[in-house]
């Protein structure tokens, strides 16, 4: 039988509304986007270079990979302060040169925190290993013996220091900050304040704390405070805070700025889980993203996460039109993952060449950036630091951008789609059979997305959404569908598509004369108030 789930958004919207309520982020590896200097390794100026196709692709944003001076030494990995900017990346002058070039690009620049962790080498952590005033639980310690290693359900790496007699918590070899700590608190503020006064529009920081989340929910208000009072006159629009968690969506949401001040965003990974999952389940998760966000706020809505697999890796290349289609759709934010657009695939990584010391660590979707299908997809002149995509002689951005049927033109004329009249305030979300439908009514038009995220073909049955236009056209559609650009849609038919196939429709605005299902609701209540009348003899 048909399982319909159907949930109605309306989302209050004005010309007033700040640029990061709708605003397509696309994050940036340093690491990976281009080498400039040719070592192998990314740098800032590569990136200043090659920024115009991050704004030619539609986003309004970028947001750089953590940049801050790194330990050298691998056996004590981690950032070693915040502020200063790794060297293996460049200077000073080279961000302000990256500044410059978004500024004239009409592109913001975020900047990644990562508040987590710090390197064992670094200043805060031999401060509190020393117990030296105020800085004494700057990082996570527990007392125990050296010949016996700690159990603790927060943490389960523990690493002995002898100096202090005690263990401290680690992951992958970097020590575990505690943001309890007043001290580690005012620093990080500090630090952000600093970027923000350097020109950058805003962080984006994951600030969970497993020993208590409540922690991390005061240094994320705090940061956001402390970002509207050092920003001062130095932006027209304030500050963003954008913050990632893997908390539960009821717990996440309690960094939201509700009452007060705290996170523009959260970032929802209802469209980066490892696996792909039917439309059912895809649209519990984006429901309860949505109505867990306070009012006025909306999620961030993220391709694929940092650390994970890319779209065409995790869920396969059909699925990679979809996933974009969908995301930009949706009211709130988008965050494009680098390379997404492109389709790029993981790279398979070759162990015995894992022995450099590199400012990051090697994860299969930070390989290089392809812009051509040459040697080293130019994104250097020397060796790359990690091997190329498997796909990039044919996913690379020369090959995507001039052609009309690529994943990249698919996300332009969904930008350009997203950034219209045509775009309402309310959006709908509706299951049909194996199909996800999301529509964005209440502009001067009506915008439909409607991808089958099933295993076979399914047939979708557009008049079951009601108050759509007799006739739709179809916009832009997944590589290989049946459905070509400016083709016409009869909504009473049946809309066939096979297994990954999307189509946005595009067409005149929804007609709500009809029962739709405002009037359906409201209808309801009104037979419910009256049978509680007649009940109570009201």
């Amino acid at each position: 039988m048909l399982v319909v789930a159907l949930v109605f958004f309306s989302l209050g919207a004005s010309l007033a509304d700040p640029w990061w309520s709708k605003a397509i982020y696309y994050r940036l590896l340093v690491d990976s986007f281009k080498d400039l200097d040719g070592n192998g390794l990314g740098d800032l100026e590569g990136a200043t270079k090659q920024l115009s196709y991050v704004r030619a692709i539609g986003a309004d944003a970028v947001i750089l990979s953590p940049i801050s001076e790194k330990s050298l030494d691998c056996n004590s990995p981690g950032t070693i302060d915040f502020v200063n900017i790794e060297t293996r990346y460049g200077t000073i002058d080279d961000f302000n040169a990256l500044l410059a070039k978004a500024n004239k690009l009409e592109l913001k620049v975020l900047i990644t925190l990562q508040l987590q962790t710090i390197s064992s080498n670094s200043i805060l952590f031999n401060s509190s290993a020393e117990r030296k005033t105020g800085f004494e639980d700057g990082i996570v310690w527990i007392s125990g013996a050296a010949e016996e290693a700690p159990a603790s359900r927060a943490f389960r790496n523990w690493t002995w220091h002898e100096y202090r007699g005690a263990y401290y918590a680690t992951v992958n070899k970097e020590a575990i900050l505690n943001i309890c700590s007043e001290s580690v608190v005012a620093m990080l503020s500090e630090a952000m304040c600093e970027w923000l006064k350097r020109g950058a529009a805003g962080v984006l920081l994951n600030p969970d704390f497993l020993m208590n989340y409540e922690c991390g929910q005061k240094l994320v208000k705090r940061i956001a405070k402390e970002a509207v009072a050092c920003s001062g006159n130095q932006h027209y629009d304030l500050p963003v805070i954008l913050v990632e968690s893997s908390l539960e969506a009821e717990v996440a949401t309690k960094y939201y700025a509700e009452g007060g001040v705290g996170a523009n965003s959260v970032i929802s990974y209802a469209f980066s889980t490892k696996a792909k999952r039917p439309a059912v389940g895809l649209a519990l998760d984006l429901h309860a993203a949505l109505l867990y966000s306070p009012q006025d706020t909306t999620p961030a809505w993220l391709t694929s996460t940092s650390d994970g697999n890319r779209i065409a890796t995790r869920y396969g290349s059909e699925m990679v039109d979809a996933i974009i289609l969908l995301t930009l759709i949706l009211p709130g934010s988008v965050i494009i993952q680098q390379g997404d657009e492109l389709g790029v695939a993981d790279t398979i990584l070759d162990w015995t060449n894992t022995t450099n010391c590199w400012p990051m660590n090697y994860i299969p979707s930070a390989a290089p950036f392809p812009w051509d299908n040459s040697p080293k997809a130019n994104f250097t002149k020397g060796e790359p630091w990690m091997p190329l995509p498997p796909n990039y002689r044919y996913k690379n951005a020369k090959s995507e951008y001039g052609n009309e049927l690529s994943h990249v033109s698919v996300m332009k004329i969904a930008s350009a789609m997203r950034k219209s009249a045509a775009i309402g305030p309310h959006v709908e979300i509706k299951v049909l059979k194996d199909a996800l439908a999301i529509l964005r009514w209440g502009g001067s038009g009506s915008l439909l997305v409607v991808s089958n995220l099933g295993t076979g073909s399914t047939e979708a049955q557009l008049s079951e959404i009601p108050g759509l236009p007799a006739e739709m056209t179809v916009a832009s559609s997944s590589g290989g569908s049946s459905l070509s650009l400016g083709n016409h849609i009869t909504v009473g038919k049946t809309l066939k598509l096979s297994h990954g196939e999307t189509v946005l429709l595009v067409g005149p605005p929804r007609h709500c004369g009809g029962p739709g299902p405002v009037d359906k609701i409201t209808s309801k209540l009104s037979e419910g108030w009256q049978k509680i009348n007649k009940y109570f003899n009201l």
